[in-house]
Formats: C-alpha cells, structure tokens, sequence
C-alpha cells in the first residue's frame, strides 16, 4: 500500500495509484478500505491549509503597494495550491468509490 508518509501532497494524484493502493491493502473489509483511504487523504489536506496561508499572507502584502509585487503572485500561488489539493481529493474520493463499486 502506497503509505501516506510517500505521497507528495503538492504533487498530482490520478485514480488508478489510488485504486492500486486500495487493492493492496488485500482486503475487501470496509473499515480497512476507509482507512486506507483515510491515510491517503491525511497528506493531501496540506495544500488547502498552505492555500490560505499563502493566500492571506498575499492579501495583506498587496494591501500595501510596495508588497503587491509580491503579494499578488502569492494569490496565484495560492489559487494553484488549493486547486491541486482539491482535484487530489477528489481523485481519492472518485478511485475510493471506484473500488467499492468493483468489489461489490
């Protein structure tokens, strides 16, 4: 099973790795499947969390008009973080119900 401590949480999640992780738990028992996919969900909250961290603090540089030179990118990063956390969970959410479906 791909262990949570593996998954890059910026990086991109597709539905077959997550099927692939579900089926190695080797187990077709619910509460194993959702903890499997709970540990694939734990990392990949990151970047919603460092979205609003890059995205507050961008907000109050560009308030200031010195700092929108960097506040603004800031935004832009922080758009991309919380987009790319949000398609990762879904990806987890749409492999998780895949194998379930599969299974029976």
């Amino acid at each position: 099973m791909m262990a949570a401590a593996q998954i890059n949480p910026f990086g991109k999640v597709d539905k077959q790795s997550v099927i692939g992780s579900l089926k190695a738990t080797g187990s077709r028992d619910p509460d194993v499947l959702h903890a499997a996919k709970a540990s694939l969900m734990s990392p990949l909250k990151i970047p919603r969390i460092a979205a609003f961290v890059v995205g507050f603090s961008g907000i109050f540089l560009t308030i200031t008009l010195i700092g929108a030179f960097i506040g603004i990118p800031m935004l832009f990063v922080a758009w991309w973080f919380w987009r790319r956390g949000g398609k990762n969970i879904a990806a987890v959410e749409e492999g998780y119900a895949e194998y379930l479906r599969t299974i029976g």
